[in-house]
């Protein structure tokens, strides 16, 4: 496997359903780094938190530590919790709304090799309703844990960034931003490059707009 310093991240897909409605729009809102709808309104879960994700059987358990991590992170940023890991399901890999928010590994990958993750997200108006997150485990190899491994990806540092996506976020090209659209890979030189574990400021102004 072939592993550059700075690889496509993730790509987030949102289905809309087009609501018509009566009278004037609302009035725009800042984006705040959120995904927005059509009439400029920031597309969130709002009150409807926390979001339930529950870890497929494809996911290998070694990785259930990192996933509750980085949704432990997103909640120690709001307050509150907005995110809970509910559990291992067998659902299997989702293409259409499901009534249950997932997380799994695919190994025979839809995608562009260099797509490490996809982080799929149901709304109508401005609400979310349901998210996946699927990871790319045909072309990408991951650690966890405090010791990084050359060549491989931080499973806590891509799910920390799938989940802002989970909560509404797009990616920014701040920097130090945990939705960055790239990740690297740990190296010999600098294995620690891997690693994004902290929000940044621009993550925790970003977030407070919604929750």
């Amino acid at each position: 496997m072939k592993l550059r310093h700075a690889i496509f991240f993730t790509a987030i897909v949102g289905l809309l359903v087009l609501l018509e409605a009566c009278g004037s729009k609302p009035t725009p809102q800042d984006s705040c780094n959120f995904v927005q709808n059509s009439d400029q309104q920031r597309v969130s879960w709002g009150s409807e938190t926390p979001v339930v994700l529950y870890i497929d059987s494809s996911v290998p358990s070694q990785y259930f530590a990192s996933i509750q991590a980085a949704a432990v992170t997103w909640n120690k940023s709001v307050g509150r919790e907005v995110l809970k890991i509910g559990g291992w399901t067998s659902s299997g890999p989702q293409s259409a709304p499901s009534g249950k928010n997932t997380i799994f590994f695919q190994k025979d990958w839809d995608g562009p090799s260099t797509e490490q993750a996809r982080t799929t997200i149901y709304w109508s108006g401005s609400r979310i309703s349901e998210a996946h997150v699927k990871i790319n485990r045909r072309d990408f190899d991951f650690f966890s844990g405090s010791q990084p491994i050359v060549g491989k990806l931080d499973m806590e540092s891509l799910i920390l960034h799938e989940f802002g996506h989970v909560l509404g976020l797009k990616h920014s090209t701040e920097t130090q931003s945990v939705m960055v659209p790239t990740l690297s890979g740990a190296t010999a030189a600098n294995p620690k490059v891997a690693m994004r574990r902290g929000l940044s400021d621009f993550d925790i102004k970003s977030i407070s707009c919604e929750y």
